[in-house]
Order: C-alpha cells, then structure tokens, then sequence
C-alpha cells in the first residue's frame, strides 16, 4: 500500500514538473532599437504586427556560424510581412570584424551591431550563443533556445502563433 501510494506521489510530481517545464514563460519584447549593419535602424515598436526570431551569435561561434545559412532559408521561406529573422551580434565583437564575415557569410536577413551590449542586456543578459528568442506578433518572447538552432522546433511554434 505504502509503495502505491508513492509511485502516485512520484506520478503527482513528474506530472508537475512537466507542466512547470512547458507552461509558457511568455515576457514582451523589451523596447529596444537595433542598429542594422547598413546604418539604419529598427524598433521593437516597428516589428509589432509580425513574428520575430531574433539570433544572438559570435564571429567566434561554429555553431552560429553554421546556424547561418538555415536562418536564411528560414527567411526566404517564411520572410515577408508576416516574419521576419533578425541577427544580432555579441558586443564583444568588433564591427570591422562582424562586417567582415557578414560580407563572406552573405546572410539573407539583417544583423544588428550591439556594441555597448545594450541588445543583450535588454533580452535578460544574453551571454552564451547563439542564443535565439521567437517573438509573436503582439509582441510576446513566446520561445527561447540556447545552443544549435531548433529549426523543427521553431516551425511547429510558429504555427501555433
């Protein structure tokens, strides 16, 4: 008896970490400006309206490097007025540098300079990267990754947006 009522307990506690684990951490969009690296800018209150992945990543990141070329095929494939990716490259990272390997990298969507780390401080002190956010159109981080970009992941959360 006492062993049943313990797997039922044990039951009970793994169902509540479950929940507490994917119930929505949803917090809005921090009201930001990002300096583009072609010298314009972009407000958080412009991108209202539309789903958002914003990708931190290094010039010293394989992986974000890597991660490249799939969130440019997420744009051409998803971009438009409905979506839209935007980069974001780590303050340690000198501009001449970033602009250096956006030249040889040729991303299809823009990248934000965060040379005084505003960018990441504004998105809860992003340090490790890539580190990805997904934004819903009212303005809402309704997903954050950290590490190798779930692109499967990201797709099915966008459908339910």
């Amino acid at each position: 008896m006492a062993s049943r009522a313990l797997q039922i307990l044990a039951g009970l506690a793994l169902l509540a970490i479950a929940a507490w684990l994917m119930w929505p951490n949803q917090r809005p969009l921090p009201a930001v400006t990002f300096t583009l690296t072609d010298g314009s800018t972009l407000s958080s209150a412009e991108l209202r309206g539309k789903n958002v992945l914003v990708n931190f990543w290094s010039i010293s990141c394989e992986v974000c490097l890597r991660d490249m070329p799939r969130l440019t095929a997420m744009q051409e494939s998803l971009g438009g007025p409905d979506f839209t990716v935007i980069g974001v490259a780590m303050p340690h990272d000198p501009p001449p540098a970033v602009i250096a390997s956006i030249d040889r990298l040729q991303p299809g969507y823009p990248i934000a300079l965060d040379v005084h780390g505003e960018l990441s401080r504004a998105f809860g002190d992003v340090r490790v990267t890539p580190t990805t956010f997904l934004i819903d159109r009212s303005g809402s981080i309704r997903y954050t990754e950290h590490g190798a970009l779930d692109e499967t992941r990201i797709r099915a959360t966008l459908t339910t947006l």
